[in-house]
């Protein structure tokens, strides 16, 4: 008997995604397992968070990430912060675009738990309008995020 899944029937067994093979061009219908994780060999991917606003005149400082995860195996992924300065000297242009280092991260063990995990990753960055970005390469590893918690300080007096 088909099981309800949000007002989609299927089967608890089996779902088919058409999706394009990036090898070959190819479409086709495939199904995909969650339960042993997912490492595609092929394509690597990313995860780029909404822009973090703070009000005008104060400037955020990032410090650390925290990262909770679903221990799947081994993985590996790159932490990168993105923003803006609110250069004042410069008359053409609002502001440049910085970024910080890449931090490489590795998760997970072997053979996986399968349970939630906490990693603290030293990320130190100033900047306005911060966006965080998850990148994984090809082969990388699975990963599963549960949350993602970026800790800091805003300057706290306004400067207009």
């Amino acid at each position: 008997m088909a099981q309800s899944n949000g007002g989609v029937a299927t089967t608890s067994r089996l779902t088919l995604f058409p999706m394009q093979n990036s090898v070959t061009g190819l479409v086709g219908f495939y199904a995909f397992d969650p339960s042993v994780g997912f490492d595609d060999q092929i394509a690597g991917g990313f995860y780029a968070f909404k822009v973090e606003e703070v009000i005008s005149g104060r400037t955020p400082t990032v410090r650390k990430v925290i990262a909770v995860y679903r221990d799947l195996g081994k993985a590996t992924a790159t932490f990168q912060l993105f923003g803006v300065t609110a250069d004042k000297s410069l008359s053409a242009v609002d502001g440049i675009v910085v970024n910080s280092a890449p931090v490489q991260v590795a998760f997970g063990n072997n053979p996986p738990t399968g349970k939630l995990m906490t990693k603290l990753i030293d990320l130190g960055f100033t900047g306005m309008n911060l966006q965080l970005v998850i990148t994984r390469a090809a082969g990388g590893g699975p990963l599963s995020f549960a949350k993602i918690i970026m800790c800091g300080t805003v300057e706290v007096g306004q400067e207009f």
